[in-house]
């Protein structure tokens, strides 16, 4: 029940016996000379101040919380807006500073960590982050930094870092070596920088055997030995087995976008426009950025699809079988190999499934430079 503190305007003891006689619960009664001051129901103060005349001075309960709230609201929003103030100055960069006298180390440790959004004016990073973006930091840098630490103080980031040290061996330079099939093969093309042909076009070859030499000879006797460049194309070959149901289910994109705009301020979305789907893939934009800003606008985009189930033909799918096989293939080779000749050897249906073997005749470099092999190669005739 609600109860509330009330004054009566009442000079004389009427008050009183109006209480009595209408059974009125009251506590905390005070009499003065011309006022009576209680704590009474609110269903008894309208009783009283039907009779008398009376002032509310206080709620009690939940009426009187939201009295109180609405009496100190803008001292209250004061005070929560100062405490939101306070807790991202307490959560925002306000320097950066960088531990060392090597400019281009300083500047490139500036930059990653640009990169991962730690710069003036920017949110802080948990302890979590922080190990995170230092591991970053040290494998996008390892020839140059041994070791960097991200220290906070305060508002400020003071990052401490040791330079790798390294030293080069210039015997590593002048190391001596050849150029050996890393698979069987056919060979179709060779190309010498440095270094003597050994492998001829067409000559078929194991793996492991020398296809540019390192040794340098004249009359069949060992000279000097190099480093040996060059390239060596081979035809080889591969078996791709794939299997295909009959039965599969296509993304298909539906022409329509979700899009969300929102404020980011220290890590905590307020969206603008659209709805956030936090959950699903979607890709992120950067509207707005500035060091002055407490706050950046990002938009997310995420694309609708619809779900379609086809049911294919024994043809289709062994036509799909073909191309998952080749796509398996490629993935393999490099810029500069391709597929020559494909055949399909088996083909069975198993189970709403249809289980292709696939036969590929492929151009690849198998061009391996290795230590030169002293047991065999001085020896060996000039090609």
């Amino acid at each position: 029940m609600n109860k509330v503190k009330i004054i009566v305007y009442e000079s004389n003891f009427r008050f009183i016996n109006f209480l009595i006689d209408n059974i009125i619960y009251y506590s905390d009664l005070e009499c003065n000379k011309d006022e009576f001051t209680l704590i009474v129901s609110e269903e008894d103060y309208k009783r009283i101040k039907r009779r008398f005349n009376t002032k509310v001075i206080k709620h009690y309960g939940k009426k009187g919380l939201v009295f109180f709230i609405n009496y100190h609201k803008y001292m209250i929003m004061s005070f929560v807006f100062s405490l939101f103030i306070l807790f991202l100055l307490s959560n925002t960069i306000f320097e950066v500073k960088v531990n060392t006298e090597d400019k281009n180390i300083k500047n490139i440790i500036l930059s990653s960590l640009k990169e991962e959004k730690i710069y003036k004016y920017k949110r802080k990073k948990s302890f979590e982050e922080l190990n995170i973006i230092k591991k970053r930091i040290l494998d996008k840098n390892k020839d140059l930094l041994e070791w960097i630490e991200i220290i906070e103080c305060g508002v400020t980031y003071t990052v401490e870092v040791t330079p790798r040290i390294t030293i080069q061996n210039e015997k590593n330079k002048l190391k001596e070596s050849s150029i050996y099939a890393k698979k069987d093969g056919l060979i179709k093309k060779i190309v010498v920088y440095k270094g003597r042909r050994i492998g001829e076009i067409n000559d078929y070859v194991k793996r492991g055997e020398v296809l540019i030499s390192g040794n340098i000879l004249k009359d069949n006797n060992v000279v000097s030995k190099v480093n040996s460049e060059g390239l060596v194309y081979a035809e080889v070959w591969y078996k791709a087995k794939v299997s295909v149901p009959f039965k599969i289910v296509k993304k298909e994109y539906s022409g329509k976008t979700n899009n969300h705009y929102y404020l980011d301020i220290n890590g905590f979305k307020f969206t603008i426009m659209g709805y956030d789907t936090s959950k699903e893939k979607k890709e992120r934009t950067l509207l707005l950025s500035k060091p002055y800003l407490i706050f950046d606008i990002y938009k997310e985009s995420k694309k609708i699809y619809n779900y379609k189930t086809y049911n294919l033909s024994s043809e289709e799918a062994l036509n799909m079988a073909i191309k998952e096989s080749e796509n398996k293939i490629k993935n393999l080779l490099k810029k500069d190999e391709y597929i020559i000749s494909k055949k399909v050897l088996k083909k069975e249906v198993k189970r709403s499934k249809m289980y292709v073997e696939v036969f590929f005749s492929v151009y690849e470099n198998i061009g391996v430079t290795s230590n030169i092999d002293n047991l065999g190669e001085e020896n060996a005739s000039s090609n």
